[in-house]
C-alpha cells in the first residue's frame, strides 16, 4: 500500500491587482510505503486521472472556495477564483491558479451575488465549469441558466430542478405526488405569519 502525498507549491512573487496567476501546485505523487496495518483511506494516484473539466471557477468565497480549489487541484483541474475588493487578501484568492476581481457592489458580499458578473468572468477566461459551493448562488436558477446559455457546466442541479425546488410549497407537493413521505404540515403557503 502506498501513501499519496500532496505537495504544496512555494508561493511565487504575487503582484496585487485584479488578475493574478499563481504558480500551479504540484500534483499528487506516490511516496514511501506504509504498513498494511495503517488505517485504510482513499488512496488514489491522481497523476493518471483525467479531470472532468480543464478549468473550474469557484463562485464563492473563503473556506468554501478554498475547498473547491483544493478538490480541483487534486483532480488536476486549473482553478479560478473571484473576489470582492474587500477580500483582496483572502485565502481563496491566493489558493486559486487564477483570480479575478468582481465588480463593486453595494456590500462586499453583494459582489458574490451577481450571477452575470461571475459567468462573464468564466466565459472570458475559458472556464469549463462553475462550482457554486453552498449558500450564495448554489440554489440560483439564474446562475445555472446563464451557465447553460453560455455553454459552461454548472456543478449542481439543473435549472428545472432549481426552479421546482426553490419554493418549499411546490417542492412538498412534488414529494407527496411522488410518494415520498413528508412530515405533517400545511399544503399551501401561509398568507400571514
Amino acid at each position: 500500500m502506498m501513501r499519496v502525498t500532496l505537495l504544496a507549491a512555494a508561493a511565487t512573487a504575487l503582484q496585487p491587482g485584479a488578475r493574478t496567476k499563481v504558480q500551479q501546485p504540484q500534483r499528487a505523487v506516490i511516496s514511501e510505503p506504509v504498513s498494511s496495518s495503517a488505517e485504510n483511506c482513499d488512496v488514489v494516484n491522481f497523476e493518471d486521472c483525467k479531470p472532468p473539466f480543464s478549468k473550474v471557477l469557484a463562485a464563492n468565497r473563503a473556506e468554501i472556495a478554498v475547498r473547491i480549489m483544493r478538490a480541483g487541484t487534486e483532480l488536476n483541474m486549473a482553478t479560478v477564483g473571484v473576489y470582492a475588493y474587500e477580500d483582496k487578501n483572502s485565502a481563496h484568492r491566493w489558493a486559486a491558479d487564477e483570480s479575478y476581481l468582481l465588480p463593486k457592489a453595494a456590500t462586499p458580499v453583494g459582489a458574490y451575488l451577481d450571477p452575470k458578473a461571475i459567468v462573464d468572468v468564466a466565459e472570458r477566461e475559458g472556464v469549463e465549469a462553475v462550482h457554486p459551493g453552498y449558500g450564495f448562488l448554489s440554489e440560483s436558477p439564474e446562475l445555472a441558466k446563464l451557465c447553460e446559455e453560455r455553454g459552461i457546466a454548472f456543478v449542481g442541479p439543473t435549472v428545472e430542478n432549481l426552479l421546482a425546488f426553490s419554493d418549499k410549497t411546490s417542492a412538498r407537493a412534488m414529494a407527496i405526488k411522488a410518494g415520498v413521505p413528508v412530515v405533517p404540515g400545511m399544503d399551501a403557503a401561509m398568507s400571514s405569519a
